[in-house]
């Protein structure tokens, strides 16, 4: 590998990991945590993404729930957080 395609791979893992922390800094914190359950129910991870009424209706849930998940992703949510979440998502279902 030249020393130009070097330093380009070396750029783009250090803006991934940038990205990464930026994601962190935003959904790690207390204010955040709120934000990830209320986004939990509006992206529908406790509900299913098939609508009767048609393709284009669950395409639309599939791809918000797909976005739930990158987020996850990004902060490296790990299982127990991620039952946290849910399960404090689901008490907001229920209020």
């Amino acid at each position: 590998m030249s020393d130009p395609q070097l330093f380009s791979k070396q750029r783009k893992i250090k803006k991934a990991l940038s990205l990464m922390n930026a994601y962190k800094a935003v959904f790690l914190t207390p204010a955040g945590q709120v934000v990830l359950a209320d986004l939990a129910v509006k992206c529908r991870m406790l509900t299913p993404v098939t609508d009767v009424s048609g393709g284009t209706v669950s395409a639309f849930f599939d791809g918000k729930r797909a976005a739930f998940l990158d987020i996850l992703k990004m902060t490296a949510c790990d299982e127990r957080r991620l039952i946290d979440l849910l399960q404090q998502a689901e008490r907001t279902i229920d209020e």
